[in-house]
């Protein structure tokens, strides 16, 4: 039976970023449908904005391989292999897709692109790239293109090189309305996992035992979703892995976890006390609880990573806990886990309105425990964020 118990709150702010979340009956229920995929319609869009953000930056054509920005820009998702699939986006000019003649017809199936380039297997498909780059003089190259095939482009043509990551994050920082409730869904069944392996936690299972239940729960909402599970002395480091410790009464019990929803991850710290917890693990719990609303109403489009980090580091550190928070607040959110922008000292640069963000506070108490709150949300002009998860608030007590 879970049962929870009555949280303070350190501050009014905190009191009235509390009140306008969302409750927290919303994560319950059987899972919906999944909301529908992206139109093509959003790709032309997307690709409409590469070019002008291309023509910005002095860049003539962009290359991209198999990765999260070729999905992003095209709607192909698919993994690298030793075969070369590649978009050349022209910045006045077509989207074609670079691919072995033999997958044409499937890619045809699912990319967003003008046309289609074959190459036969006895054929060198870095010529015929450099021979369809045509006139284009500066390349710009995503950012996570092997070395290899980047270098071998080069030296078959008399292209400049850029890197063209800089053109993606400034696109893909902002979120809109549908990959919003794309994160949000992920978030949503994220809870639901998290709270249904809660349910089976018992005495002598190990991490990695609960690691699998996680699993099987987020098999049974209809996506694939796993993450980071750890008990009692091992929730202190900040992202350990499960291993062979068995659960006892008295143990902290960590859960880290996410989802993709039409590609869209979330990522969702929910951390409980397995039997009666210590006095000193309710207080370090009320304190996380409180930085990470402190966070939450600094979380407004014209603030910088860095205020939005100091806003929840400073609770931490005037309940006597600072040198035991050791990472930034949180980061970007959307098709990777872990994406620009983030909320760390030193990022000075301004949030703006579809920005997502984990807020995820922590405290590591080496040898003891460690406790970390993490959620989801979409910055906003002129009010607190966006709710895409549902935060927790108190502690909550399994019994063990």
């Amino acid at each position: 039976m879970l049962l929870t118990r009555r949280h303070w709150m350190t501050a009014s702010a905190a009191a009235a970023a509390a009140a306008a979340l969302p409750a927290r009956a919303l994560a319950a229920g059987a899972p919906a449908p999944l909301p529908p995929p992206l139109k093509p319609e959003a790709f032309r869009e997307r690709q409409a904005k590469l070019r002008a953000t291309a023509r910005t930056h002095g860049v003539d054509a962009v290359f991209v391989t198999p990765s999260t920005n070729l999905a992003y820009a095209t709607n192909l998702a698919i993994g690298r292999s030793e075969r070369l699939t590649a978009l050349l986006l022209f910045a006045d000019g077509p989207a074609l897709l670079i691919t072995p003649a033999f997958e044409a017809d499937n890619h045809r199936r699912d990319a967003v692109v003008d046309d289609i380039v074959t190459w036969k297997e006895e054929e060198d498909p870095i010529a015929i790239a450099a021979k369809t780059l045509g006139k284009a003089k500066t390349l710009g190259i995503e950012g996570s293109t092997a070395y290899g095939t980047a270098a071998r482009l080069l030296s078959a043509d008399t292209v400049q090189a850029q890197d063209a990551t800089p053109l993606f994050d400034e696109l893909r920082m902002i979120k809109s309305e549908e990959e919003q409730a794309f994160i949000r869904e992920a978030a949503r069944r994220t809870n639901l996992a998290i709270e249904a392996t809660h349910k089976r936690l018992s005495g002598g299972k190990t991490e990695s035992d609960v690691s699998l239940i996680l699993e099987q729960e987020f098999q049974k909402l209809g996506v694939q979703g796993g993450g980071l599970v750890q008990f009692g002395p091992s929730s202190a480091f900040p992202h350990g892995g499960p291993g062979d410790r068995k659960l006892s009464s008295g143990d902290v019990v960590l859960i880290d976890a996410g989802c993709k929803v039409r590609g869209y991850t979330s990522d969702i710290t929910r951390t409980v006390a397995y039997g009666s917890p210590s006095d000193e693990l309710r207080k370090v719990y009320d304190v996380v609880n409180a930085a990470q609303l402190a966070g939450i109403e600094a979380l407004r489009a014209g603030a910088t990573g860095e205020a939005v980090d100091r806003a929840a580091r400073k609770v931490i550190d005037e309940a006597g806990y600072g040198p035991f928070f050791t990472h930034r607040l949180g980061h970007g959110l959307g098709m990777d886990g872990h994406e620009s922008p983030y909320l760390v000292r030193g990022n000075t640069v301004p949030i703006v309105a579809g920005n997502t963000f984990t807020v995820e506070p922590g405290i590591y108490m080496p040898g003891k425990f460690g406790v970390r709150i993490e959620d989801d949300y979409c910055a906003r002009d002129g009010a607190l964020p966006a709710s895409l998860s549902v935060r927790p608030g108190d502690l909550t007590i399994i019994s063990g």
